[in-house]
């Protein structure tokens, strides 16, 4: 009896140990499953969250970046009222305010080409977040200053974030984007800027007229700042993956692009890209605001009220121009654009009073949409993928060199012979630039597709 007791008891111990251990498998297991599920999905939230190589522009992933391009249009549509009028207070010289305006173009001609190429050598991302904290941190030093020279070196470090930023941006939508969708993704990335722009200078206006004018730079350092944040933590890198290759057929940076840079296709992208850079700034943020003062005898408030009327127009006519581009090719929309321009130089020349400067401003802000996406895509199209940094680099330089030039001729001309005169020089050159884009530009979007549709080793190709 006692022994049988025994293989009982041995037996129900051994029953409970079995479903001890069965207890705890099925519960390793289960903390296993949750384990998984959880790296899965954080996994999944950091990939919705970073657009990275190979994302879509248009789709979640995409949504941090575009709202960066919102932020930043906000402060900067803000400074475009603010930078001219607060200098112009300063010293009351329109020619010491295009100065500026061509100091800020010089300093990108050098910092330009160096970003690109630091892209292509560290990534995308570091270049971004110091290009959006310099910008934020010289915004947030204009509160401390009461000179014209202390403003000037403020606004050259400022806009050495600019230019650094601004590259970035550009690659990283060269980066995400293919030759059948880039007119598109361009003007995506133009059109949540320019949504940004149409609140920055109403806003600034308002701001300017209840505490001033150094004011509206607060509005700028804030935007930047957090864009910098946003893309510090919510957006990966995009730099494609450098492959190795042997010493033999290693070649360098300036046998890789000086026969792009040198080839008639780069002469008409550099004549465009210097007029479109003429529209923006030189028109719009150097001379508009003290023109419109002086000559039509506009308030600031309705001065920002017009900058955001152009920008409204250009907000609408981007994506639909996008589609464009991208069906009939980027030629489709820049030389028209560009002869639309001359013709809102015309406008603004002759601009006597709110309806002649809101007519002027609105046909310019057409001409803004027609020309800026179409130019971009037209540089990223002719891009090498490896030296996409470097070569997009270097024609921001000929923007650069548009911003430098651009409002430093302009005021020269308006100081001695006035705005009307300025205005229609500028008409005369967007003229000679459509001009040249349509006689030597080729069409760059169905040139490349033949070149990514066509194998490598394809008869005929060397």
């Amino acid at each position: 009896m006692e022994l049988r007791g025994a293989r009982v008891r041995s037996r129900a111990g051994l029953r409970r140990d079995k479903c001890r251990s069965g207890s705890g498998e099925r519960q390793g297991t289960r903390r296993i499953r949750s384990r998984l599920r959880y790296e899965v999905g954080h996994r999944r939230m950091r990939r919705s969250m970073r657009a990275g190589p190979g994302s879509s522009m248009f789709s979640r992933q995409g949504l941090p970046l575009f709202a960066t391009y919102l932020i930043w249009g906000t402060g900067s549509g803000a400074q475009t009222l603010g930078r001219s009028l607060f200098a112009f207070e300063l010293e009351n010289s329109i020619f010491l305010v295009t100065l500026l305006f061509a100091a800020l173009g010089a300093s990108r001609i050098i910092s330009a080409p160096l970003t690109g190429f630091l892209t292509d050598r560290v990534g995308r991302k570091p270049l971004a977040v110091i290009g959006a904290f310099l910008r934020g941190a010289a915004s947030f030093g204009v509160l401390y200053i009461d000179s014209y020279a202390a403003f000037f070196v403020l606004e050259l470090i400022g806009n050495t974030g600019v230019s650094m930023w601004q590259t970035t941006s550009q690659v990283v939508i060269a980066d995400m984007s293919t030759p059948e969708n880039r007119g598109r993704a361009v003007a995506m990335r133009n059109s949540s800027m320019r949504l940004g722009q149409l609140i920055g200078p109403v806003l600034g206006g308002v701001i300017a007229v209840t505490w001033g004018l150094p004011q509206v730079f607060v509005v700028n350092g804030v935007s930047k700042f957090l864009v910098m944040f946003i893309t510090l933590y919510m957006i990966g890198e995009t730099r494609p993956t450098r492959e190795r290759r042997p010493a033999a057929e290693r070649t360098t940076l300036r046998a890789d692009l000086l026969p792009i840079v040198m080839s008639r296709a780069f002469i008409a992208l550099a004549l465009t890209t210097i007029a479109a850079t003429l529209i923006g700034q030189s028109m719009v943020q150097a001379m508009f605001p003290i023109a419109g003062k002086i000559e039509a005898g506009l308030i600031e408030s309705e001065i920002g009220l017009l900058i955001t009327v152009a920008g409204i127009v250009t907000l609408l006519g981007s994506f639909p121009n996008g589609i464009l581009v991208d069906r009939f090719g980027r030629k489709t929309s820049l030389v028209p654009g560009l002869l639309i321009a001359a013709g809102a130089a015309t406008l603004l020349a002759t601009m006597d009073g709110f309806g002649s400067a809101l007519l002027g401003m609105a046909v310019l802000g057409l001409a803004i949409a027609m020309t800026m996406g179409s130019t971009q895509a037209f540089a990223m199209d002719l891009a090498p993928e490896d030296k996409r940094g470097a070569f997009l680099g270097v024609w921001a330089s000929f923007q650069s060199f548009g911003s430098a030039v651009g409002p430093l001729t302009a005021g020269a001309v308006a100081e001695i012979w006035g705005f009307g005169t300025a205005f229609i020089a500028a008409a005369a050159f967007l003229v000679v630039c459509a001009l040249a884009m349509a006689a030597f530009g080729p069409e760059t979007r169905s040139q490349r597709r033949r070149e990514v549709e066509a194998p490598s080793d394809a008869p005929g190709r060397e």
